[in-house]
């Protein structure tokens, strides 16, 4: 037995760390590649944006931390049910020696010997009982624990519900952002190709000493300038593109397109509610405050826990006993018993811990008060950057058709030779860094209805969903959008509907 135990405590100090080798990091990484793009449903066209919402929605891997979060905490709720039941342990085993278990027995008066060797157990035997238990105070701290535990899946679901709705705003101005510099792609390539032309002509010039080399050097950094700025445009659109890749969970290397309004003119969004009515719904949808009012009632339950710890222990036990022991008169029997005990640390910790429970209390009041207060100033605020956004669209519409304006004129006297090849680059570059702005305006406008959306905590699905595909989701989300441009808005008293059927797109796959 010793060499035994020589053998196992030489095999653990043995033990040493062991790195992860390039094969087995490159077999993890493919892996990981596999799990995150290869169950998705293909891109077979260009993505409108709620289809790039639904996608998002359905495997941006942010929310599927939010929903792996929400179904532990479920777990662990289903789980600190069963701790309220009484426990049954069933134990059985063997019990054998080399030799009997023998004794005698020696007089206190005189010091002899009264009887002879003697045993009342055999050398081996088997044994089992099955223990049934149930501890009162136990019941009553793992009552409090489990609907703890219940508040905290609701907690794990609020913050699903933020994940989604920032989600939806992210994708909502990463798209509008892909959409204008994707307008443009064609044109930034067509006056890049003419810049770098002129440029290279210039270059010549200065070289066969054909103009004044001061005129020829500030015709060349002009050109620079303008090549710079539409680089600068260029990696704009490889930018905006990466962004709405990640949000959408696809490979960056992947080609995809947008799916853009038909007509030229874009349709500037509306947004119509009383203020006063978007601080009521705001209150009420918030996930923010839902979950404050949460986490207020896991800390009251904290106190319940307290004040059970302070009662006397009451446990009743009741089994069922045999022992193959060949000397018992009675091998099998049944045993009950019952056992009031007091840890008495609990009495002399109560004041402290009642005392740290009701600061934290007080700390969950303030918090609630602090977040209600950011809840309505987000509201407001978000509301004002609309309209500001709006304004700031209409001024660029503006701007932008006089540049357009005046690159047809120049563009005109280029071709009458009125005009230099510089000066015709310039104004084409201005006329789109123009549209693009406008286009910038555009998604701003977008990212801020976005912002008020979120501010009213308003959740991207309806109560009713008939499949989790990636046209229904769209469709879904669509409907629900065009709703809320309409003016039409969930009641508060069906977020736990909608909660529940937003929380269930990721399980549908």
């Amino acid at each position: 037995m010793a060499g035994l135990s020589g053998i196992v405590l030489l095999a653990g100090c043995a033990i040493m760390p062991e790195p992860i080798t390039p094969d087995e990091q490159q077999a993890s990484l493919d892996a990981d590649k596999q799990v995150i793009f290869a169950k998705q449903e293909p891109i077979v066209g260009p993505l409108s944006v709620y289809e790039a919402m639904a996608r998002s929605l359905k495997y941006n891997l942010n929310h599927r931390v939010k929903m792996m979060e929400h179904a532990v905490a479920e777990g662990q709720s289903d789980l600190a049910k069963y701790s309220l039941l009484p426990d049954l342990i069933a134990s059985a085993g063997y019990r054998g020696r080399d030799n009997y278990n023998a004794s005698s027995s020696r007089s206190i008066a005189t010091g002899r010997q009264s009887l002879e060797t003697s045993t009342s157990q055999d050398r081996s035997r088997k044994i089992y009982d099955f223990t049934f238990s149930w501890n009162v105070l136990d019941f009553g701290v793992s009552y409090f624990q489990a609907k703890q535990d219940a508040n905290r899946v609701l907690v794990a679901e609020e913050n699903r519900r933020k994940t989604a709705q920032l989600l939806m705003q992210e994708v909502r101005t990463a798209f509008w952002r892909m959409a204008g510099t994707q307008q443009l792609e064609g044109e930034i390539d067509k006056v890049l190709v003419d810049a770098r032309q002129a440029l290279k002509d210039a270059q010549g010039i200065e070289t066969e000493r054909l103009s004044a080399p001061l005129t020829i050097l500030q015709y060349q950094k002009d050109l620079l300038d303008i090549i710079r700025k539409l680089e600068e445009l260029s990696e704009t659109l490889r930018l905006a593109k990466t962004e709405l890749a990640s949000l959408l969970a696809i490979s960056p290397n992947q080609k995809f397109e947008l799916k853009l309004p038909e007509n030229t003119a874009l349709q500037v969004p509306e947004f119509s509610l009383a203020i006063d009515k978007m601080e009521e719904m705001a209150l009420q949808l918030r996930p923010e405050l839902r979950s404050e009012i949460y986490n207020t009632r896991i800390t009251t339950e904290e106190t319940h826990k307290a004040m059970v710890r302070l009662l006397p222990g009451v446990e009743f036990r009741a089994g069922y006993n045999h022992d193959s022991n060949s000397y018992l008169l009675n091998s099998n029997w049944l045993e009950l018993s019952g056992l009031i005990s007091q840890n008495l640390m609990e009495l002399i910790s109560a004041p402290a811990r009642f005392s740290q429970i009701d600061a934290q209390e007080k700390l969950g009041d303030t918090r609630r008060l602090s977040v209600y207060m950011a809840v309505l100033t987000q509201v407001h605020l978000s509301y004002q950057q609309f309209l500001v956004a709006q304004q700031q669209y209409k001024r660029t519409q503006e701007l932008d058709a006089i540049n357009q304006k005046i690159s047809k004129h120049i563009a005109t006297d280029a071709e009458n030779e009125a005009k230099t090849g510089l000066e015709r680059i310039r104004a084409s570059t201005n006329a789109l860094m123009s549209r693009l702005q406008l286009l910038e305006a555009y998604a701003g406008i977008q990212s801020s209805l976005g912002r008020v959306y979120v501010s009213l905590g308003l959740d991207p699905l309806p109560v009713f969903i008939e499949n989790y595909d990636i046209n229904t989701l769209a469709s879904s989300i669509e409907a629900v959008d065009k709703n809320w441009e309409a003016g039409q808005f969930p009641s508060p008293a069906k977020v736990e509907n909608l909660s529940a059927v937003d929380s269930s797109v990721t399980r549908k796959e």
